[in-house]
């Protein structure tokens, strides 16, 4: 009798985890599944295999990225929303890429499709030019595009993203024009970029950061605060009298049914993981910073961002949806 009750203790317990009822003490206990919108390579990509690895240092859990490009992310997106189990071993990258696009396009989903749990890091944007290019500077860039209007072919990571939407910005407030080419992420315009595909390509860290240590690609203007600390010698947007600033942020979806107590759990994981010294020495190697808000911070800024893009999608006359 005494055996017959512990196996059905033991029973009862694995049944419990498997069907997602994992006690907080013990999550995760099991392989975690990240979901990544855009193709290997990229700055989402390569961000968060470097959360992944200091995630399993901190759960010793393996975190996997599966990839799912195209499309400006909206497969991955929609693959995620539809399949994805609420248990908290399925996570998704989010970013304001997401944020502009749903003001850009019709698409199937809103911020409030999903939970979203934390911010986990943030790059900067900006423009690259073949190195044997004859735009020195973003003057010269400028000129020619103003006077050649939609000569100069601009690649990017997918029409509506962070990427895109720099690109828009540049014409705004230069009053240049661009053919604008997507990609399935920003790796892939790197290398349209450097196959001749296009002329120029607006990109976020690291992209293409190999390729102008090798002499194969010039960086003219970068659109954060303050100049990339790899890269001392590209001015900014606002050094050169452009009011562009545009910080790409990315945290961590969840499916909306997920428990509260999961994603208050992941969200101590992810403080933990953005806090560790070795997540910040990793990410410094490709040009990005840690950066963590916790889920009220984090929602409450996204919200914010939603507001900021609508507005300013509109008042431009951005995309297509409005």
């Amino acid at each position: 009798m005494k055996r017959c009750a512990i196996l059905l203790l033991i029973l009862f317990s694995v049944f419990s985890i498997s069907a997602g009822g994992t006690r907080e003490g013990s999550y995760p206990s099991r392989t975690v599944e990240t979901t990544i919108q855009w193709a290997a390579g990229g700055g989402a990509d390569l961000s968060f295999r470097i959360f992944a690895d200091v995630f399993s240092r901190h759960t010793g859990q393996q975190m996997v990225i599966k990839n799912v490009p195209g499309a400006s992310g909206v497969p991955g997106t929609v693959q995620f929303m539809d399949s994805a189990r609420p248990d908290g071993y399925s996570m998704m990258h989010w970013s304001n890429a997401h944020v502009s696009n749903m003001h850009m396009m019709n698409v199937p989903f809103t911020n409030d499709s999903f939970r979203h749990v934390a911010e986990i890091v943030e790059s900067t944007h900006y423009l690259l030019v073949p190195a044997d290019s004859e735009w020195k500077t973003l003057e010269d860039f400028i000129a020619y595009a103003k006077a050649n209007p939609g000569r100069i072919r601009m690649g990017n990571a997918g029409t509506g993203g962070g990427n895109h939407l720099a690109a828009l910005l540049l014409e705004d407030a230069t009053g240049a024009s661009f053919t604008h080419v997507a990609y399935d992420g920003g790796n892939t315009s790197v290398i349209g970029l450097m196959s001749g595909e296009v002329d120029a390509s607006m990109n976020n860290s690291p992209e293409g950061y190999s390729n102008i240590e090798s002499g194969q690609v010039r960086m003219l203007v970068s659109f954060g605060e303050e100049r990339l600390p790899d890269f001392p010698d590209v001015p900014t947007a606002k050094e050169l009298g452009y009011d562009i600033v545009l910080r790409q942020w990315r945290g961590i979806a969840v499916p909306l049914e997920t428990p509260d107590e999961i994603v208050d759990r992941l969200d101590d994981i992810i403080k933990e993981c953005v806090e560790d010294p070795l997540y910040a020495e990793k990410l410094e190697r490709i040009g990005a910073i840690p950066a963590y808000m916790d889920t009220e911070e984090y929602n409450r800024f996204i919200k914010e961002e939603d507001e900021r893009f609508r507005d300013l999608i509109i008042s431009r006359g951005f995309g297509d949806r409005y």
